[in-house]
């Protein structure tokens, strides 16, 4: 069982990386032959279009990743690996809180709440939608797989701007392996952390039956420092007898957990396999990871000392079961899925200064008191999925499923204090149930061996109903509003794909991407009518070509777009500090990606990757939006690049 010891220190690795180049092309320039005079990559395989294709010759703009790379280059979580794909970008969204912030744009195409079905970016493990802010833990994983463009066919509604999926590495039965990676490490203004992973494959019936067991613990310091015991607003004071203080190393990260899965398949019933898997992941914080007004501020300063933290735990539960014939493969996947997540943040500022003053008669004095303001979810997800793959002998190919999907979920937030009048300060608590029923097709003719025609379809009926349910003074006492939609969807994908000769194709696409319409609700103190929304749709244009060159020393894969978005949705801030989801306009989205995987010598692999974009407002309704003609859509960067070397 080999024991690997590495420590993160990326500006050393690249040292060391770009000494290593040198020196090949130095050999290379002498005339030194290497034992390998024709190097080529190896082939990747993806399952973009639910069926295994080779990269090189799927129709469609997909980076893939591999968990040999992944491990190479250390990347822990999706923030480690996302930042090497082409027009792809991440930030922090509408939802609350740390834990259930993240947003993801492909393309230009972003925004929307992850817990109403609303974002644009849809998120899997394996076969499974999960929620879009969730970070599993990169661990002894097949791949990860990036599909940019709608992608609403085969994964869904919220699939306008592409998909990122997590797969997992199925469980060997044919050979004993383990590893065991021990990583240390050392942070400036936070000291020292560690990372500790381990996998283990365990045959247990020859060639029918295996057992795989991954497991992590992990510790990363925080870096900056909470100060407290000093007013921050002016015109208000910190209670009398307050004792200055300050608390290091805040903002740190432990995480733990692991995954168990098994695969059997027996030899008296064969083309069966039935392969269960569990995911367990448990992440805290003693505070915000997060920086006051400028980015290089490690210094957060409060009025009092009201500590933050945040605590998120989730499982998943699947269960597969795949039977291969000759003419296909029937594959049936049920999946659960449960989450918890807590945010405590201080609300003393907020609740003081702006509650106190706006909405409360008489004001409050002038005085901070303590406001811990706890946001919370707990959110469980069914997953059932039946679908059938064809290997027809002829020139036509199916895939035909069905989906069913509910989604229960329980947010809210509650400041209990301080206490005016009797009441808490604050406390709301949103159920929501959503259900999406679909069925899936696509198939394929192939008339002459070089040339392909695929069509696409799914049609969805998506329903969705909450309560929200406000409570406190600064509420001004109790009110509760019931808000419902239902909508049908209909998500087409036509391509077309030409194989020029074994190393050459090019392609061409149209799909379209559909998101729920909705309705939102605010309490009545925010004076405003909160009203339905509908839903925003795009159509997604595309051109692309994928080439081996230099006796498969060179792939690359080249795509550009054109992407038109249509009723918007578009989060927008009220004065109450509520946000409320409105249709904003139409918008443009245009741009290339170039990706190119190079071996020019023995051992020495690289990685290009670059992609540009521009995305802007083209049309906005009557009425205060806050969007104008020409502007830039928000968290779309230009220009994305990536180089990643290995010698």
């Amino acid at each position: 069982m080999p024991i690997r010891f590495a420590a993160p220190a990326k500006r050393n690795e690249l040292a060391c990386l770009a000494a290593a180049v040198c020196t090949a092309l130095r050999a290379s320039a002498a005339g030194e032959t290497a034992p390998d005079a024709n190097p080529s990559l190896e082939s990747i395989t993806v399952t973009a279009q639910r069926r295994s294709e080779s990269i090189q010759e799927v129709p469609l703009s997909v980076t893939a990743i591999s968990g040999d790379t992944l491990e190479k280059f250390g990347d822990l979580g999706f923030a480690d690996y996302a930042h090497t794909i082409p027009n792809l970008s991440f930030g922090t969204g509408s939802d609350f809180g740390v834990t259930n912030g993240r947003t993801v744009t492909i393309r230009g195409i972003t925004g929307g709440r992850f817990r109403y079905g609303l974002a644009t970016t849809s998120f899997y493990i394996d076969d499974t939608p999960v929620p879009l802010s969730l970070d599993p833990r990169v661990l002894d994983l097949e791949r990860i797989e990036v599909l940019r463009g709608p992608q609403g066919t085969l994964f869904g509604s919220s699939a306008m701007g592409g998909t990122v999926r997590v797969i997992t590495k199925s469980p060997d039965s044919k050979s004993l392996a383990g590893s065991v990676d021990v990583q240390g490490f050392d942070i400036n203004h936070g000291g020292a952390g560690y990372d500790l992973s381990g996998t283990v494959n365990l045959p247990l019936i020859p060639d029918e039956m295996a057992l795989k067991l991954s497991a992590f613990s992990s510790y990363k310091p925080g870096i900056y420092t909470r100060e407290w015991g000093a007013a921050t607003t002016p015109g208000y004071t910190v209670p009398a007898g307050t004792t200055p203080g300050s608390e290091s190393h805040v903002g740190d990260d432990q995480e733990y957990g692991g995954m168990l899965s098994m695969v059997y398949a027996p030899a008296a019933l064969p083309g069966l396999s039935v392969t269960p898997t569990v995911i367990y992941q448990s992440t805290r914080s003693n505070g915000l990871p997060l920086s006051d007004f400028t980015p290089g501020n490690l210094v957060q300063v409060r009025p009092l000392n009201v500590p933050e933290s945040t605590l998120d735990d989730w499982s998943f539960e699947g269960l597969t079961l795949k039977y291969k014939a000759n003419f296909g493969t029937f594959i049936a996947s049920s999946t659960g899925f449960h989450r918890k997540s807590l945010d405590n943040e201080d609300g003393t500022e907020a609740t003081i200064t702006i509650f106190g003053q706006n909405y409360v008669t008489p004001p409050l004095a002038p005085v901070y008191l303590a406001a811990p303001a706890p946001s919370f979810l707990d959110f469980t997800e069914f997953t059932q999925e039946i679908r059938f793959e064809s290997a027809f002998s002829g020139p036509v190919q199916a895939i035909l499923g069905g989906y069913y999907n509910q989604a229960d979920s329980h947010t809210g937030q509650d400041i209990t204090i301080p206490y005016v009048g009797g009441q808490p300060g604050y406390i709301q608590e949103v159920p929501h149930v959503s259900y999406e029923v679909a069925e899936f097709a696509d198939l394929t003719y192939t008339p002459i061996a070089p040339l392909e025609f695929s069509a696409g379809v799914r049609t969805a009926e998506l329903r969705w109903h909450q309560l929200d349910y406000w409570y406190g003074w600064i509420n001004e006492g109790l009110e509760d509003v019931f808000i419902s939609h239902s909508e049908h969807a209909v998500t087409p994908r036509y391509t077309i794909k030409y194989q020029i000769n074994p190393d050459a194709m090019v392609y061409t696409s149209a799909a379209k991407g559909f998101r729920n319409g909705g309705a939102n609700a605010v309490p009545a103190y925010c004076g405003a009518s909160a009203g339905q929304f509908k839903s925003d749709s795009l159509w997604s244009y595309e051109l692309g070509s994928k080439n081996t060159l230099f006796d498969g020393r060179v792939n690359t894969r080249v795509a550009v777009y054109r992407i038109n978005w249509s009723n918007i949705q578009q989060s927008i801030l009220l004065p109450c500090t509520y946000s409320v989801t409105q249709n904003a306009g139409a918008a443009t989205s245009t741009g290339v990606e170039f990706e190119a995987d190079i071996a020019p010598l023995r051992g020495l692999n690289l990685t290009l990757g670059a992609g540009y974009d521009d995305a802007h407002i083209t049309s906005v309704p009557a009425g205060d939006t806050g969007f104008v003609v020409g502007q830039e859509l928000n968290g779309v960067p230009k220009l994305t690049a990536s180089v990643l070397g290995e010698y």
